[in-house]
């Protein structure tokens, strides 16, 4: 068996061998990655998965044409053979002149997004994490009683990325969650609530407060009633905000726009939401859970801010995108591992935070409902922005929660909805996937009942 060589070195011998074929423009990418999780059931560890991987991938620019290919193999011969089979690959693909390398060097940008031994805690360390969330729930109201899945997971990983035209980039991250989807009963009634959270370090989790915020999801819709078809202001907790936020990252993709599958395409400044929203996308943010120096390509990260007060100020790009549309590429090239192509995506995209007491707006209004779920967000038209979705709720008379509503739908337009955003709070919080947002008060949506 032959010695295992370090991740540098791994990354110079795919270099070198890239070179010994004559290649001018290639790239090599490596990823390091160890993970686990530990889930609970009926008080006690049910199952434990440890999961790692180490590879590389390499891409191969010839004539324009480009070639991918990636291995875990990473002994000399092994490397070799997948530089020759990217090589060979570029061959039999079309030739597009937008295609690129990255050749600018890195900073060394201090984002704060490892900390070493978050995999290595003994398993009975992580298991009471997840035991932690379920034992706040219970506490949070006796109704609480079962959980569905209760999870913490942790992970460390390595990136390099170097080119035979100069970049060179690498960085560790580490990462560590906890969820639950928590039962609450009532006279034969079942509710379910989820919550997740995660952060960059183990001090950062909070489990008391994940199990505490999956109960007050699950109870707070016992007893649901029916709601009349009508109109009504509707209010998005970060949380719920941050679901739909979810669905309109994808439209600041410019590989979406430039195919026009965005209802952002040939919108830059344009108004486009309410001048109360602001919606910046920010890989610099320190500890931020999509915070990285460089994205899959190699290119610097950014800080883009691309909706500022109502108005679209510009896309996330890649290499190719960027040349197509004629800017500067934002880093936004994501990849998932070694063996994946990148593809343009969020890093933390959040909408900053506003200066209104949206509690007390809510108070002023005669009805509202606020949002608990929201169901079937992919099924937003990405083109035209119409939607249709399933949802539950409390209906509120001058703030105050009347009665959990279920058996709704809330419809309309996305480009309208992001108009009629009428106050956004100062209580702006970030989701384990990346995603933030404060609290948002809408003027008026058309609810779907009875």
């Amino acid at each position: 068996m032959s010695e295992r060589v370090t991740n540098e070195v791994a990354v110079d011998q795919a270099l070198d061998a890239l070179r010994a074929l004559g290649i001018a423009a290639g790239e090599v990418f490596l990823r390091e990655a160890q993970s686990g999780s530990v889930e609970i059931k009926d008080g006690a560890i049910d199952s434990v998965i440890a999961r790692g991987e180490r590879g590389i991938g390499i891409r191969v620019l010839e004539e324009q044409r480009l070639g991918f290919a990636y291995t875990s193999d990473l002994s000399t011969d092994g490397i070799r053979a997948c530089a020759d089979t990217a090589r060979r690959m570029s061959g039999v693909t079309e030739a597009d002149k937008d295609l690129a390398l990255a050749t600018r060097p890195i900073d060394d940008a201090d984002l704060d997004i490892y900390q070493a031994g978050i995999v290595n805690r003994a398993l009975v360390e992580r298991g009471n994490v997840a035991l932690a969330v379920e034992d706040a729930a219970r506490a949070t109201d006796p109704r609480v009683t079962q959980f569905r899945k209760t999870t913490y997971s942790d992970s460390e990983s390595t990136t390099i990325i170097a080119t035979t035209t100069g970049m060179r980039g690498s960085y560790r991250e580490s990462y560590c969650g906890a969820m639950t989807s928590a039962v609450a009963t009532q006279d034969g009634e079942r509710q379910i609530g989820y919550h997740g959270e995660a952060g960059r370090r183990f001090a950062d989790l909070d489990p008391k407060r994940v199990g505490e915020q999956a109960a007050r999801r699950a109870v707070e819709k016992l007893g649901a009633r029916a709601l009349s078809t009508q109109k009504l202001p509707v209010v998005l907790d970060p949380w719920m905000a941050m679901d739909l936020l979810r669905a309109i990252g994808p439209l600041f993709s410019a590989d979406n726009v430039l195919k026009g599958r965005s209802l952002f395409a040939s919108k830059v400044g344009q108004r486009v939401a309410s001048e109360r929203v602001t919606i910046v996308d920010d890989a610099r943010r320190p500890r931020g859970l999509r915070s990285a120096p460089f994205d899959g390509e190699g290119v610097a990260t950014t800080t883009q801010t691309l909706i500022d007060r109502g108005v679209l100020r510009g896309y996330l790009t890649s290499l190719k995108t960027a040349r197509k549309l004629g800017v500067e590429p934002s880093g936004n090239a994501r990849r998932g591992g070694y063996g994946s192509p990148s593809r343009v995506g969020t890093s933390n995209l959040y909408i900053d935070a506003g200066t209104d007491d949206t509690a007390a707006i809510a108070r002023g209004l005669d009805r509202a409902l606020a949002i608990t779920s929201l169901l079937n967000l992919h099924t937003i038209d990405p083109v035209s922005g119409e939607f249709s979705l399933g949802a539950t709720g409390n209906y509120l008379e001058r703030g105050l929660r009347s009665h959990p509503v279920q058996g709704i739908t809330i419809a309309g337009n996305l480009t309208q909805l992001l108009g009629a955003i009428v106050a956004v709070g100062t209580d702006l919080v970030f989701g384990p996937s990346g995603l933030g947002s404060p609290t948002l008060v809408i003027s008026e949506l058309s609810i779907g009942g009875a």
